[in-house]
């Protein structure tokens, strides 16, 4: 008779550790979803990025001082409070700004975009993710967004 009392009282800690656990491992799944990036939402910003990095060297080689601007635009717009790297330094996109205003010459539109551009071109700060330009082996390069 006590062994059977004691079968029955094991089972129920058993049974009560398994809710437990299973309870836990339930309610941590959404937590821990939140935290994941979109990946959608991360593809729309790789190409992004690399199409106003296109922009921004089209800009330059063609002496196309809106292009760069348009580029500048389209990198501010996706980097949301990162920075956008290129070889472990942030892209300075205050610098590039500076270098279509040159270009523009006496541009007064083009001025103009890039001043009301300025402020947030050069408010970024290094956080926790950030974009980086990168390249392999083959000369293929890309974006990818790195968090640490």
């Amino acid at each position: 008779m006590l062994t059977k009392h004691y079968w029955e009282n094991h089972k129920m800690k058993r049974f009560l550790t398994a809710l437990a656990l299973s309870a836990a491992v339930f309610t941590a799944a959404p937590v821990l979803a939140q935290d994941a990036p979109n990946p959608v939402a991360q593809a729309e910003a790789k190409s992004t990025l690399t199409t106003a990095n296109a922009m921004i060297n089209y800009g330059r080689s063609h002496k196309d001082a809106l292009a760069m601007i348009a580029g500048v635009q389209m990198m501010v717009a996706v980097a949301e409070g990162t920075t956008i790297e290129s070889g472990g330094t942030a892209m300075d996109l205050g610098a590039v700004l500076d270098e279509a205003v040159a270009m523009a010459g006496d541009d007064a539109l083009v001025v103009a975009k890039a001043e009301a551009l300025r402020d947030d071109a050069e408010a970024k700060s290094r956080g926790a993710c950030y974009w980086e330009y990168w390249c392999d082996w083959y000369g293929y390069c890309e974006y990818w967004y790195i968090c640490y």
